[in-house]
């Protein structure tokens, strides 16, 4: 059984949500910090309108990491807007353009609850930081309504670890990227965070401490754990050997660790000529050899033709 679900039986899912909640009067819920007024509607800048939820859609969606899969998929809803506004994002127009439609609490619970109901052997809320108050409470709503799915805290990384204290017990499965090591690179490419690469090694450290290593169930599930994507990009943007080498000294070897290589130069990634491209196979396979050489045991080798 979930934690969630004993949270929300002793009251203190609620209690998380409502503190959680209240933090958007002067909205500290990601490193940017704006501090504005998200009860009276205002916006920052994440654009995301005040306190308004906007949901883009939801599914069960099989193109997870196979674990997260399984055989009923995962059960993915795509919230709107974002606090990393990446020039190379794959998902634009629901996270920089915002598009999908208003939601109320009730209605997010029911679409959590509609996807168990469909199979889905988890709960995946993507881009989810500057939504973490409406998600408590949905989940405090959908847990008294029967809710008993994991939760993939589907991130960017970039997460402060005062509010990472309030998902403690409520995240069963945290998915974070880590998407570059250089903080110029994070500073250029995503809209000045340089804060980018110390916040998230950070907030990684956290996530592995609430819930450890993942292990799949006997069907190759996972129900617990910490999941970590890491986009090989052109030209080493995203400092990749750098990233595997910090992964190894400070988790264990066998974090689970997804190198993924499917960039794609989209949105306003042409207007950079050093990210206007695909990888290679060559900036693809040394990564790879380098996790492996550092002795990461648990690696998803997502490029796999590239490395045979």
């Amino acid at each position: 059984m979930p934690a969630y679900v004993r949270l929300q039986r002793t009251g203190e899912l609620g209690r998380r949500a409502e503190e959680l909640w209240a933090v958007m009067e002067s909205c500290q819920l990601c490193p940017r910090r704006c501090g504005v007024n998200r009860i009276k509607k205002t916006s920052g800048f994440c654009r995301t309108p005040g306190a308004t939820l906007v949901l883009s859609g939801a599914h069960a969606h099989f193109g997870e990491e196979r674990p997260l899969v399984g055989e009923g998929g995962s059960g993915t809803i795509f919230l709107t807007h974002c606090n990393l506004r990446c020039v190379f994002c794959q998902n634009w127009t629901i996270s920089h353009l915002g598009r999908g439609a208003e939601a109320t609490i009730d209605a997010f619970a029911d679409m959590m609850l509609w996807l168990q109901g469909e199979g889905c052997h988890n709960i995946n809320v993507v881009t989810p930081t500057h939504y973490s108050a409406h998600i408590l409470k949905a989940l405090d709503v959908a847990a008294g309504r029967g809710l008993r799915l994991p939760v993939v805290y589907n991130t960017s990384g970039w997460e402060r670890l005062e509010i990472l204290a309030y998902l403690d017990g409520v995240v069963d499965i945290y998915l974070p990227d880590f998407k570059y090591w250089d903080s110029a690179m994070s500073a250029k490419y995503s809209a000045g965070a340089e804060s980018y690469p110390e916040v998230t090694r950070a907030a990684i450290l956290e996530m592995n401490r609430q819930v450890g290593v993942a292990k799949p169930n006997r069907k190759g599930v996972m129900e617990r754990g910490l999941m970590i994507r890491h986009l090989v990009m052109p030209n080493d943007v995203a400092g990749s050997e750098k990233v595997m080498e910090w992964i190894a000294a400070n988790l264990p070897k066998d974090t689970y660790v997804n190198i993924m290589a499917q960039y794609t130069p989209l949105h306003k990634a042409y207007d950079y000529p050093e990210i206007s491209r695909r990888i290679t196979g060559e900036e693809y396979r040394s990564v790879v050899q380098k996790a492996r050489a550092l002795g990461l045991t648990n690696l998803d080798i997502q490029g796999y033709w590239m490395v045979q």
